[in-house]
């Protein structure tokens, strides 16, 4: 009908949940006030990829070479993982995600990643999703090791932004060949982790996908 508003969700995204072992419920985009009713009745949080984040949020102007950025989610999303930490409510986050977590914290992200780098790796696949694009290198010794395995794991990659200054309070656990921030963790908490690639793509043809998903399940126990 005329004027009708919907909110969407991924279905790759839905599916790593319940293969994980959660029960997926999809959060719309609301006012301010009825967030804290969504965080009061979840266990743990998934914030996916899509739409750039717009850059007044980390002090810089909109550039020529941005994508789609929907304010009105950057809002929403922003409150929401503001309550979401503020209550120790377990996170993974995910792509736009992850880069949301660092702006959140005072971090700020490069509009372009081949605007600053000469020769960066190839981070944007979108004709098959689920392919292996490059290796990111583990923290050696981080708990992390135990979540998305020890040494060199292969990825998939869809994003033209990436980490710049880092936040407040996180760590990068995982690197690209290239320097690029791959993963991160908070310093003083062990319930909210950062991939800058899409598991729930890799998942559907690879198990190896659900590890972050199987993750979020077991510490949202807790």
């Amino acid at each position: 009908m005329r004027g009708q508003a919907f909110s969407a969700f991924g279905y790759d995204m839905i599916m790593a949940i319940y293969r994980a072992g959660g029960m997926p419920v999809p959060l719309p985009v609301v006012d301010d006030e009825f967030i804290g009713v969504q965080i009061e009745n979840v266990d743990g949080i998934v914030f996916s990829g899509g739409e750039d984040i717009h850059p007044s949020l980390y002090g810089e102007v909109l550039q020529s070479n941005a994508h789609r950025i929907d304010p009105f989610r950057d809002r929403y999303e922003s409150a929401l993982m503001k309550a979401a930490l503020e209550a120790g409510v377990p996170m993974l986050c995910v792509c736009r995600g992850m880069q949301l977590l660092n702006v959140i914290r005072g971090g700020t992200l490069c509009s372009d990643i081949k605007d600053t780098q000469e020769a960066p790796l190839e981070h944007w696949e979108t004709d098959e999703p689920w392919k292996s694009v490059h290796p990111v290198h583990i923290k050696e010794g981080h708990y992390i090791e135990g979540v998305l395995g020890k040494g060199k794991v292969e990825v998939n990659s869809i994003h033209h932004q990436a980490i710049d200054k880092i936040g407040d309070g996180l760590e990068v656990v995982a690197l690209s060949p290239d320097g690029i921030a791959e993963a991160l963790t908070m310093k003083d908490r062990d319930n909210v982790l950062a991939v800058q690639w899409h598991p729930e793509f890799i998942a559907k043809k690879d198990s190896q996908g659900l590890k972050p998903f199987s993750w979020l399940m077991d510490v949202s126990k807790k």
